[in-house]
């Protein structure tokens, strides 16, 4: 019987969590002086909910005496005895024969279609190597692809690297970071363009440019939208900025607070 009919007797404790007090029913079952026992999930009265349930019951069986689930075994015994399908009940002897095969097969240590498949893939491949080195280095190529474009970290490492092969080619100073202390930067300015605002397609900017010697350190590194960082260039950070129409003192501040020259120089190359 379900939870919710376990009614207990008039006076007798009850579960909170299960019922509640409430006004008397319509059939006027009390538990004590007018009030009753209300289940919490249903709103209704357990004893008026067990009543009307077996009135349904009464009425199924009035209007259908043999039952659905017995209308349902006689059709299945007759479709099986027209069609000759074998019962695939646990008890039957043909699920007996077919779980002796099974063990027979396990035992003799038959392999899938699928196992089978691939071993013989193996042995293609050790008899031509070129062609397994030129299927592993396309499915690399499409796996970087696909990661480049799906997962904005692991785009933003992918960057960050060449960048700094680029500041390294022009004899800058670079100092490797992780890229969790990347994601970490990004995250300081709300993924959000440094300069701007603006959170469509961002990329690494480096505060200091490459062409006036910065380095790519993360003392150096900010987040910025394309339009930002090309419109940039190589032009020193306080004067492109205070000529940008987008110019915002309370960006600036932040980001020289972030980048840790709001006691220095601008323009002063960090090593870190």
């Amino acid at each position: 019987m379900k939870q919710s009919y376990k009614v207990p007797a008039p006076g007798e404790p009850f579960d909170p969590s299960v019922y509640r007090l409430g006004l008397p029913c319509k059939r006027n079952h009390l538990w004590a002086d007018n009030v009753t026992i209300r289940v919490i999930k249903s709103k209704g009265c357990p004893l008026c909910a067990r009543i009307d349930a077996l009135d349904r019951q009464r009425k199924r069986k009035a209007k259908d005496p043999v039952g659905v689930k017995a209308k349902a075994a006689v059709y299945i015994a007759e479709y099986r005895k027209q069609n000759g399908r074998p019962s695939r009940g646990k008890h039957s002897v043909e699920w007996h024969e077919l779980r002796s095969l099974q063990r027979s097969i396990k035992q003799c240590g038959s392999l899938s279609v699928a196992r089978l498949v691939h071993n013989q893939q193996l042995e293609h491949w050790r008899d031509h190597p070129d062609e397994k080195r030129k299927y592993y280095s396309q499915w690399s190529a499409h796996r970087y692809a696909f990661k480049y474009k799906c997962d904005p970290a692991f785009r933003r490492h992918e960057r960050s690297r060449n960048s700094e092969r680029r500041v390294k080619d022009r004899g800058n100073h670079t100092f490797r970071f992780s890229s969790e202390a990347l994601t970490a930067r990004f995250a300081q300015f709300d993924n959000t363009c440094a300069y701007c605002g603006s959170a469509d397609f961002l990329i690494i900017e480096h505060f200091i440019p490459r062409a006036k010697g910065g380095p790519h350190t993360l003392g150096n590194i900010l987040p910025a939208c394309q339009r930002c960082n090309f419109s940039k260039w190589k032009h020193e950070p306080e004067p492109w900025y205070k000529s940008q129409p987008s110019f915002s003192k309370a960006r600036w501040r932040k980001i020289l607070m972030i980048l840790g020259k709001a006691k220095s120089p601008v323009m002063q190359l960090p090593l870190l």
